[in-house]
């Protein structure tokens, strides 16, 4: 086996394959990259039992062949080779030689033979979507699934593809965020699956890594018929996941159906706020006091005021000006719940939406028509 690649181009996709790399595996195959020399190709394969990465790049191949080595010490060796030089990979013995002008590694193998089968998804349903959109939607739910495995349900992300269009949900019990976004080309029939948040998570920051060429791209989507498995890909780049199994709950029950007051805040100034206030609420169960008030009749000022404490460290409060419409109210919410749901509102200014202090809360982007939303189980006041 023997193959020369550019260093740029090795490099970036051992990089990309090793998205489903476990360094720490308990099986050493499972630490080690999969790498395939055909005719003018090369294919690099990583997995973790639960997805898989295969990336394909162009090389001279001299000697076909197939091996598996350690991913992560791969590499990092070819990370940091000169670029813009080419490599030659050859297999030895039981050695793989990793080969450039003045450089050279050695290292150590595993039988090709013994790397776990990868799902080949040849059939089922096919679905095109836009790159950049399905990244963003996957980024702003993702993060909301549990990562407690006591219900795997709630660590996938819902998926549902109906109407040309394509619905992600992600909730953990105590938080719920959803998006809706259009598709390229999909099935007429609605399909429904639940993707593990990790993976669909992955997916999206690869996606991002492609910087303004996302914005060109498309992903193709295949569901197995039997919805046990789904593959994702861009190019030359493939990601397969497995699907979870079982009923995800019935989210729609846990979002009001009307609320009563509603804040426009600025984005920015209000993170600062909470972060401020947070300092406070580490000792207190992480949780802050949100009191959203008109101020005095003569004035009309409309404020809110974040404020938390515990008995061992202090309290501390911080207020900004918001424009509300409503009644307004005080409700508690844990810190990190709420700057993690900041973190992935792009807008400038944010809307707050309440009913009463034991009601979920509703966050979305303010003056965009977009379909995002994050709701927060509220914490309950002590008095």
């Amino acid at each position: 086996m023997k193959f020369i690649v550019p260093q740029q181009d090795f490099a970036k996709a051992l990089l990309l394959a090793g998205k489903s790399l476990m360094p720490r595996a308990n099986l050493p195959i499972l630490s080690n990259l999969l790498v395939n020399a055909t005719k003018n190709k090369v294919e690099i394969v990583s997995t973790n039992l639960e997805t898989a990465t295969k990336i394909v790049i162009p090389g001279r191949v001299e000697v076909e062949g197939k091996v598996t080595l350690a991913g992560k010490t791969l590499g990092e060796f070819v990370a940091q080779l000169p670029q813009e030089q080419e490599i030659t990979f050859e297999k030895l013995g039981e050695e793989v030689q990793v080969l450039t002008k003045g450089y050279k590694a050695r290292l150590a193998t595993i039988a090709a033979e013994e790397f776990p089968a990868i799902p080949v998804i040849s059939g089922g349903h096919k679905i095109k979507i836009g790159a950049a959109d399905f990244a963003r939607a996957a980024t702003r739910v993702a993060f909301a699934a549990a990562q407690d495995e006591g219900r795997p349900i709630l660590t996938g992300v819902l998926c549902e593809f109906s109407g040309g269009g394509l619905a992600v949900v992600a909730t953990d019990g105590y938080r719920l965020s959803f998006d809706e976004i259009k598709v390229l080309e999909a099935p007429k029939e609605t399909i429904k699956i639940v993707v593990p948040a990790r993976a669909i998570a992955e997916v999206a920051k690869t996606l991002f890594e492609m910087g303004e060429e996302i914005k060109e791209k498309a992903v193709d989507i295949v569901i197995a018929e039997g919805l046990n498995q789904m593959s994702f890909k861009i190019d030359d780049l493939e990601f397969t996941s497995r699907l979870i199994e079982g009923e995800f709950p019935n989210w729609q029950k846990v979002i009001p159906t009307s609320f009563v007051s509603r804040a426009r805040v600025n984005k920015e100034e209000f993170t600062r706020i909470v972060r401020i206030a947070s300092i406070f609420a580490r000792d207190s169960g992480s949780i802050l006091r949100l009191k959203f008030a008109s101020g005095d009749a003569g004035a009309k000022k409309q404020t809110v005021n974040v404020s938390a404490g515990s008995g061992q460290v202090g309290s501390g409060d911080a207020q900004m000006e918001v424009e509300m419409v409503g009644p307004g109210g005080e409700i508690a919410f844990n810190y990190r719940y709420l700057l993690e749901a900041l973190g992935v509102i792009e807008e400038e200014d944010v809307n707050f939406e309440m009913v009463e202090s034991l009601n979920p809360g509703r966050l979305t982007g303010a003056g965009g028509s977009e379909k995002f939303f994050h709701i927060i189980m509220p914490v309950r006041l002590q008095t």
